[in-house]
């Protein structure tokens, strides 16, 4: 495996100086320490790229947003660690500018990048999996019948990530994630299989497999009491009956409906299709929670809180994404968010906790419930005996169960 390398824009001093010390005992290799943009282009060019770059953007900052933006667009580097003072709310900005173009962005502002600082910052960042290349027939291009053998043979399997009660950091419950353990020993993430399900019908199969597996996993350990979260796609929930066939599974299973979380994703559909309307109703008189997924970066939010019968609100990344930056709006939006949840009597989960220091703020302001790699990354079923160690008893949601055992609920017969 390639060893990690970075490289620091940055104006020679103590926060360069700190940089370098703090790279090596990170694992970096610095190729380079540089005042200026002259000739870092064709640096970053020779070498194809580092894993990092530090860049300092508070000296010309208009050539180092041109630079950066290369950098992105040419894939040069896998994430960048932006300092220096920024114009108020410019920060955002460029974040989700570079994102856009698949870079990781992290801000350190005036601070210095010491160990500790670095070592927070980074806790998310993996740049040994983004070299991992991928054949284009992983993405996607598996024919019907290579699909249909690859659920067959189990090497779909669900990867369980932690949701927490933010005050406590106690598990209650888990977000279901399906992960491709492939033969030769690699493990791809869904979009390097999910189209082919997509597009071959397949994506029922792979929910009520990742629905067996992950009970299986809870009922192992004796903790089937714990909620359980899956991600719904929109061809799913516009799918004629797909309510009732999730509830004849449930019963097969001897699921707890009140146990059960479906998330709608930001592309789910929101259009009155009456399909999706009435799958959504059936699901939540059954019992199951309905989670509104990425919640706030997208212009529909809101029409979908009005439209449909949510129970929980996931709020996205973003807003816990720098909120130490100095930008008061962060704040102000994150403050809001948690007080439009909590008016409209849903529980409120702030995504992508990284750090305690983003743990600490959401106890402050309330925050009812958290996930994110500071409370564990996801896990496969088999690693779940240290993750569930001392967590309490956990009662299910109130909310009806229906139907009773031997019939179906029909809406209009």
């Amino acid at each position: 495996m390639p060893p990690l390398s970075a490289l620091i824009l940055q104006a020679s001093g103590p926060h360069r100086s700190a940089a370098v010390t703090a790279l090596h005992h990170l694992g970096y290799s610095v190729l380079a320490e540089v005042s200026g943009n002259a000739l870092v282009l064709d640096r970053l060019r020779s070498v194809g790229g580092v894993h990092l770059l530090i860049c300092d953007v508070h000296i010309d900052p208009v050539p180092r947003l041109e630079f950066l933006q290369t950098v992105a667009r040419e894939q040069l580097a896998h994430g960048v660690v932006v300092s220096g003072e920024m114009a108020p709310g410019t920060w955002s900005t460029l974040a989700h500018l570079l994102r856009l173009q698949g870079m990781k962005v992290f801000w350190l502002g005036n601070e210095p990048a010491t160990l500790e600082r670095l070592r927070a910052l980074l806790v998310d960042f993996e740049p040994h999996a983004l070299e991992r290349s991928v054949s284009p027939r992983h993405l996607g291009a598996l024919d019907g019948a290579d699909i249909g053998r690859v659920l067959e043979r189990g090497e779909l399997r669900v990867a369980l990530q932690p949701k927490v009660m933010v005050a406590t950091a106690q598990i209650y419950g888990f977000e279901v994630l399906a992960r491709w353990h492939r033969e030769d020993g690699q493990v791809l993430l869904p979009d390097e299989f999910l189209p082919a399900l997509r597009r071959d019908g397949m994506l029922d199969a792979l929910l009520f497999q990742q629905m067996a597996q992950a009970h299986d996993a809870l009922r192992a350990h004796g903790r089937t009491d714990l909620e359980l979260s899956f991600n719904l796609e929109p061809e799913q929930i516009a799918r004629t009956d797909f309510a009732v066939s999730v509830e004849c599974e449930l019963r097969r299973m001897e699921i707890d409906p009140r146990n059960v979380t479906f998330e709608l994703t930001e592309s789910s559909p929101l259009h009155a299709l009456p399909s999706s309307l009435e799958n959504v109703l059936r699901l939540r008189l059954l019992g199951c929670g309905l989670a509104i997924d990425d919640f706030g970066c997208k212009h529909s939010n809101l029409q979908r809180l009005v439209e449909l019968p949510f129970t929980e609100l996931k709020l996205d990344r973003s807003f816990l994404a720098n909120l130490n930056t100095g930008d008061p709006r962060r704040l102000i939006v994150l403050t809001n968010a948690l007080a439009l949840g909590r008016e409209l009597g849903l529980r409120v989960v702030a995504e992508g906790v990284e750090n305690p220091s983003q743990h600490r703020q959401l106890q402050s302001l309330g925050c009812e419930a958290a996930q994110g790699y500071l409370f564990g990354k996801p896990a496969a079923a088999d690693g779940l005996s240290g993750l569930l160690r001392g967590t309490p008893t956990h009662q299910p949601k109130a909310g009806p169960i229906r139907p009773l055992p031997g019939s179906l609920v029909h809406l209009a017969d």
